[in-house]
């Protein structure tokens, strides 16, 4: 089937619901806003959150935000009705990292020793594809039982070699070991697709993984100390701009000459502001990155996962100004993804 057949559908679905996603205009009046309150009441008589919003009277912040990232969850998942074999496939390894985020909201509990029993609620995941058993999974007490409730998956081994680690490094080896097998599961999933679909959404991987190798290395060096041959065990493969020898070369630079070689080039941005707001800065580099592919990759399964991205980052948005309001904090707008002009 033809490029335009194959995604006429879903494109036409995709660009539908890009039309209803807040505007500048709808962050403005988001901004002027004085309470939690005011906000979900403008959000739900303004705005395409109206349904989801329409029987929420009385419920938490807590709960207003588990409730938006399950619509936004049941409506991107439509999406995968709308494609077959390896496209599917494609559509599975994308979500599978909700279920990877699952997995390591359960070990920070039980690191913490915190009560996991209601977790299941909160969770977000797909009964197309899950093999988790959540139930079950919550029933865990221990980090080494919650482990072995993993028994049958694809989890097991990869984490299980981490139980006999120093606590307080087990959770965060164990984290890095899941974002691994997401990204190397979305990748081979790319690698199936047509040559013109392959070829864009390996684009938008790699500035992706770029982007989360140079958070990782910074970080690493500059907070946490960790030895340049742990950085580069952790590093992600597949990046766009910088392959296996880059990014090797970026774990031995000084702090002084990484900001200076990443400055030179595609993601000179990501250091053009604060050092607390680098994450920020990361986030608005792809955010607006997603512009170009939605401009220049007319028929192409680029356009529902730039839908993905893009609502995603609506909602993080949102939940920045709500919880921006609960604290009283004066630069809700500096902390935006999308950029607010005054």
């Amino acid at each position: 089937m033809d490029k335009v057949g194959t995604h006429a559908a879903a494109i036409a679905k995709a660009k539908a619901i890009l039309g209803r996603l807040l505007s500048d205009y709808h962050y403005k009046e988001l901004l002027k806003l004085e309470t939690n309150q005011e906000v979900i009441d403008y959000l739900k008589n303004q705005t395409h959150y109206h349904a989801v919003l329409e029987f929420a009277e009385g419920e938490s912040l807590d709960q207003i935000e588990v409730r938006i990232e399950k619509y936004f969850f049941s409506t991107y998942e439509k999406f995968y009705h709308y494609y077959v074999d390896n496209y599917r496939d494609f559509f599975k390894a994308l979500l599978f990292r909700y279920e990877v985020e699952n997995l390591k909201l359960y070990l920070r509990l039980l690191a913490r020793n915190d009560k996991i029993e209601d977790l299941e609620t909160h969770l977000i995941f797909s009964s197309l594809y899950t093999n988790l058993d959540y139930s079950e999974l919550s029933k865990a007490s221990t980090i080494t039982e919650f482990i072995e409730g993993l028994k049958d998956t694809l989890y097991y081994k990869p984490l299980k070699q981490f139980i006999e680690d120093d606590s307080s490094l087990m959770v965060f080896h164990m984290e890095m070991v899941l974002d691994k097998l997401y990204f190397d599961r979305l990748y081979q999933a790319i690698t199936k697709l047509g040559s013109y679909d392959r070829k864009i959404m390996l684009e938008l991987l790699g500035i992706n993984i770029d982007i989360l190798n140079i958070q990782w290395l910074y970080r690493g060096r500059r907070f946490f100390d960790i030895s340049s041959e742990e950085l580069f065990n952790f590093t992600l493969l597949h990046g766009r701009r910088y392959d296996d020898k880059v990014v090797r070369m970026l774990c031995y630079l000084p702090l002084d000459e990484f900001r200076a070689f990443i400055s030179s080039g595609d993601y000179k941005d990501i250091f053009s502001d604060k050092e607390y707001m680098m994450e920020r800065a990361m986030e608005r580099h792809l955010f607006y990155a997603l512009n170009d592919y939605t401009k220049k990759a007319t028929f192409s399964i680029a356009i529902p996962v730039v839908l993905l991205f893009k609502f995603e980052y609506e909602i993080r948005d949102l939940f920045t100004i709500l919880e921006g309001i609960h604290y009283r904090s004066e630069d809700v707008k500096d902390l935006l993804i999308r950029e607010i002009e005054r």
